[in-house]
Formats: C-alpha cells, structure tokens, sequence
C-alpha cells in the first residue's frame, strides 16, 4: 500500500516537471545560443557617466572643427554648394547647442536699437547663408590683421609696434588694396568678400572692411557723418571730408578719412603720409560734425546669440570675434554702444548711435539679384577661374562626317572638310580650349588674408604666364598616316578673361611688393601695369600708390608728377591725389609741366635706380625661377630688390618676373 502511494506521488512529480519542458528548453538554447559551448555569458559593460560625457564632447567638437573647416575663406572659395556647409553646422548645432541658443533671448534694449530686418536676423535659431558668409569674413578679417600686426612689428625699431602703428598700418594696408569704382560706374551689390577679392569697391566698401578687421582685434570703432557737405578744395579734412571713421585706442579716438584713404593729421603736421592721426579733439567743436550722424558698423548676424554660442565653443585655432552686445541685456558683455560713449563723451550720446545700414543694405539686395545682375556677378568673378588647363586634344572623331566616303575625296577636300567640321565644333563648345583651374582665385584668397610670402609673387607670376597663351595648335588627322598641326586663336570669352587676369596678377604683384616694403619693384610694376594695361581699372590707383611708394623713397618730384596724372575727372582717385599734391607743396610740379590727360601715353617720371647691378631678368614667356634674396631694403637706403626694367608687351621684360 505504501509502495502504491509513493509511485504515485513520483508520477505526480514527473507530469509536474514535463509540463514545464519547452519553456525551460527555450531557456537553456537561448543562454547556449549568446554564451557558447561551454562558456559563461560576458557581463554587460555600462559606460561610465563621466566618460559618456567626454565622448559626447569629444563628439560635439569634432563637428564643429568639421563645419568651421569648410567656412575657411580658402575651401568656401570653391565651395558651390553652400547648403551643404549650412547644412554642417546646423548638424553640430542640432546635437549639441540649439538648446543653448534657445535659452538666450535678445533684450528689449538691443531690440528696440535693430530695424525689423536685422531682427529677424537676430532672432533665428538655426544658421542660414548669410551667417555662412558672415563667419568666412570674420575668420579671413582675423588672418589678415594678425599677418599685418606681424608686418608693423617687423617694420618696427623696437621690435613691437605700438598699437597705433598697427591700426594705421592696417588701414593704408587696406586702403591700397581696394582701389575705387568709377564715379559713374553701376556695380551689381557685393559683400565685403567680394570687394576684397576684386579689389574694387566703394568708400562704404572701405569703411565696412575697416570695420570689421578692427573687430577682429577687439578694436571699437564708429562712422562719423557730417550734417552738411564738406568743401573739396579744403586742404583741411575735417571741412572737405563728410564720412570719417573714430578707432578706439586706449581710451581715446584716432580718426581716418576713407575717401582720401589717409589719417587725419593733426594741426603742424604736413607729411604727405600721416602717421599719427589726429584725435576726437578735431571734430568735437565743428558744428557740421557736432549736429551730423554717428554709426556703429556690424553685419546683422553680429547680434544673434546663435552667434555668442558659437563664439564660445570655438576652439583656439578658429577663433574669431562673432558676437556684439550692441545696448546690453543680452550678454555679460559690456556693450559696444557703452564702451563708445566713454570715449566720444557727451557729444554723441547712446540714443544717437545709430546701427549703419550698408551692410544690412546689401544683404538685401544681394538676395534679390535680377537675371542680369546674375550674369554680371559671374562676369565680374569670372577672371579668377583663370588659368584654363588644357590636355592634348584628340579630336579625328569628332571630325567625321559618316555620310562622305573620304576615300572619294581629293587631299585637298579631305582637308577643307576637316576644317569646316573643326570650326562648327569650336563654334559650339569652349571646352576644347580648356576648364577653369581656379588657381588666380586660389592665390587671391590666400593674398587676402595676408599672405605676403615672396612665394605669393611667384604664384601670381605663374598664373600671368599661363595666362597669355593667346592660340592652341590643334592636330587635324587627313588620313590614317597624315595630321595637319593647325594654330587656332582662342575664343573672345576666354581671351577677354584671361586678359583681364593678366592684368589683374601684375597689379596685385605690385601691393604685395608693398606690404613687402620693396618699394622700387612695386614702383617699377606699376609703371609696366599702366603701360600694358592702359584701361585696367586700377590704372588710377596705381598712380597714387606709386605715389606713396616714391615718397617713402624720397622721390618726391616724380611722386608728384603721379599725382598730377591722377588729378583728373574720370580718376575716382582724384580727392586723394589733390589733398596729396596740396602736402607735398613745393615739390610739386608746375602745372605747365603736368603730364597729359590721356592714360594711354602716361609721362615717365624718373625711375628709382637700384642700389647695386642685378642680372638681366626673364622674359615674360620663358621666366626664370624666382631666387630670395637679402631681406627688403628699408626706405632710407632707397634700395629696390628689382630692377625698374619695364615693359610694353607682355612678351618682354617683366619687372614682377624676378621679385623678392
């Protein structure tokens, strides 16, 4: 009975446990399934917080070195698709700082100082274009003043410019390096890029780069505009002038006239370069200036705390001054407007301080360019694709007709045929002369940012060269054994860019010899510039600066027989080289003795002679590699690191060919 009772409690037990089997097999081939025959399964690692965090980080700064990268000047330059780069910082902003940004909230007191354009520029969250544009100029404005602070602490005699030396080396730098439109010329609207890239702009162009690179170097500045129009013929700025620009310099003003791109001197001063700019103390008591406007010069972006954010998170490498607190509020940072008034006193107060419109102006307008102001922006940009690269040209193919039996044909209509096919194809494409190698644009963009390596003379050098090539010879198969070499001219459109180019590289050639303080070549480049190149747009430009360069040498006769040539009608130029003219006085020419009005046959004024004999140079065509030599002679010894040799066409001597 016993034995009955606990085989029944066993069988109980068994239908117990076989009820649970297939749950506990699917168990056990799961655990074998992740751990493997004979293996324990491996513990599950949880990241440390204080890691995740560093990763996260390390992440979000990886991003946005990415982004700034592609927002440098030299890889935006060939850059056509901007949205992609918008796009790239939207990226790092969504992950890591929109947050941030929507925290901060645009005070009333900036508000109420903004139009309502610049306000919704200020308010937005994420990036757009323009602030893309906006950022490229800051980072090349920030290479530009630390290669042009290095320059005046090379010029020097103690080693480190004072930081008025700076600012003024800054603005002639400036100054020269952006030559002005035609009075009665229409430009397409253009960004400060732009202006700088070409080199050709307006007095507000001038204004607005001046601005914007002092920024770069935590400098304040402010636009003065007088309340009635100056008189011209004053030999005194301050009543010939109506836009003046104040720079901030420890605690007190220096003030510059853009037009005639020179300090304002103060009163004993009469070198024709000034130097030591006269301060608030020149304007503060004249009512046209008391009674007239003041301006603070910012792109819109400036004021959007999307741009404060972005500010801080840059690393040390692609730092750059983005934000301004314009009225406060917004920012711990003290406000502009503030820190102005401190220095310009009760004269102008905050209320009066006005945000200037240029910049903003051409935002606008650049967003709503017609069809044809298309086309002439490419036109306008288009000689920095320059040079074209060509490959050998393999083109039987293209020639034949498949509805003629050349074998039919006489040599003679084998060959008009060939011809014939070779002009339509020419007719219908330009690509057989080549494709845009970019390289001009290439080379500017570095020259912009103030690259004033002997290196930069010799690209442009090459370029100018590569640049001249007037025809391409072209193999024209007659049968499977015979080719006929053809000479062919280029096409106008490409001619016309390439000459443009040309002309364009000996000019720029010339400023860097000045940044390089080599002035007896840039005098010498700037003769050879005019006489190729009558009707180049710089042609009065580089008249008044080879005025300056003949001044620092001590020429001060031929500086003025430039300037006379300068102080004409059509020379956008003239209010510089008749204020000028009216400092250099008695070294002035008579008038009797001023040379003709006609650009094409300028007078020669004498030419600075070199200190020491120099090789013969290269010609144009076939240059010689170009060799450093000493370091630029200073003004006093009057020495040039290239010979004054000139050239009519561009085929012979070049004076840029072999500068140091």
């Amino acid at each position: 009975m016993f034995l009955s009772h606990l085989l029944l409690a066993d069988s109980s037990r068994s239908a117990l446990r076989f009820r649970h089997v297939p749950g506990l097999l699917s168990t056990l081939l799961l655990a074998a399934g992740l751990t493997g025959c004979g293996e324990t399964p491996a513990p599950v690692k949880v990241e440390d917080p204080a890691q995740q965090q560093v990763n996260t980080e390390e992440e979000s700064r990886r991003k946005l070195s990415s982004a700034i990268q592609r927002i440098q000047p030299e890889t935006m330059a060939t850059q056509t698709r901007r949205e992609m780069v918008v796009n790239s910082l939207n990226s790092w902003l969504a992950t890591s700082a929109e947050s941030d940004v929507e925290k901060i909230k645009i005070s009333e007191q900036n508000s109420a100082a903004l139009s309502p354009a610049a306000l919704r520029t200020a308010t937005a969250v994420r990036y757009t274009e323009n602030d893309i544009v906006y950022i490229r100029d800051c980072l090349l404005m920030k290479e530009l003043t630390e290669s042009v602070w290095k320059q005046a602490d090379s010029m020097s005699t103690s080693g480190q410019a004072s930081e008025q030396e700076r600012i003024v080396a800054l603005f002639r730098h400036l100054m020269r390096n952006m030559s002005l439109l035609q009075a009665d010329s229409t430009r397409i609207p253009v960004g400060l890029y732009e202006a700088m890239l070409t080199g050709i702009g307006s007095v507000d162009d001038r204004v607005w780069a001046f601005a914007e690179a002092l920024r770069q170097r935590s400098l304040d500045s402010i636009v003065f505009q007088a309340a009635t129009p100056g008189d011209p013929a004053s030999p005194d700025i301050t009543l010939a002038a109506d836009l003046l620009i104040g720079v901030v310099v420890d605690d007190r003003l220096l003030l510059f006239d853009p037009l005639r791109a020179t300090a304002v001197p103060k009163p004993g001063d009469a070198g024709a370069i000034v130097t030591d700019p006269a301060g608030l103390e020149a304007i503060s008591n004249l009512d046209r200036w008391k009674t007239g406007s003041a301006f603070v010069v910012c792109h819109p972006s400036a004021f959007a705390p999307r741009m404060l954010i972005l500010q801080e998170r840059l690393e040390a490498s692609d730092s750059a001054i983005l934000y301004e607190e314009l009225v406060g509020g917004t920012s711990e940072i003290r406000p502009l407007k503030e820190r102005l008034c401190s220095v310009v006193g009760s004269a102008w107060k905050p209320e009066a301080l006005k945000v200037w419109s240029v910049p903003e102006q051409r935002i606008t307008a650049a967003a709503a360019l017609s069809e044809e102001q298309k086309q002439a922006y490419t036109l306008l940009m288009r000689p920095l694709d320059s040079p074209f690269e060509r490959e050998s040209l393999n083109i039987g193919n293209l020639l034949a007709d498949p509805t003629v039996n050349e074998a039919e044909l006489t040599l003679e209509k084998k060959m008009e045929a060939k011809m014939l096919a070779l002009e339509k194809l020419l007719e219908r494409s330009d690509d057989l002369f080549g494709k845009p190698s970019r390289g001009l644009l290439t080379a500017r963009v570095q020259q912009i940012m103030g690259n004033f390596d002997i290196e930069m003379i010799q690209d442009l050098q090459g370029i100018r060269i590569a640049c001249m090539q007037e025809k391409i010879e072209l193999e024209v198969p007659i049968d499977d054994k015979k080719a006929a070499v053809v000479p062919f001219v280029l096409p106008k459109t490409i001619l016309d860019v390439q000459r443009s180019a040309v002309g364009d590289t000996l000019y720029w050639t010339s400023m860097s010899q000045v940044s390089r303080n080599d002035m007896g070549a840039a005098v010498a480049t700037l003769r050879s510039y005019r006489r190729q190149y009558p009707g180049e747009k710089s042609f009065y430009a580089s008249l008044i600066n080879e005025a300056e360069a003949l001044i620092i040498l001590g020429d001060l006769k031929s500086a003025a027989v430039a300037l006379k040539e300068a102080d004409v009608d059509k020379s956008p130029d003239r209010a510089r080289a008749q204020w000028m003219l009216n400092r250099l006085g008695a070294a002035a020419v008579p008038a009797e003795a001023a040379p003709a009005e006609n650009p094409a046959s300028p007078e020669k004024p004498s030419e600075p002679k070199p200190a020491e004999p120099k090789p013969a140079e290269p010609t144009a065509e076939k240059p010689e590699a170009d060799k450093p030599a000493s370091e630029p002679a200073t003004p006093a010894e009057s020495k040039s690191e290239t010979p004054a040799a000139e050239s009519p066409k561009p085929a012979e001597t070049d004076p840029a060919a072999n500068s140091n």
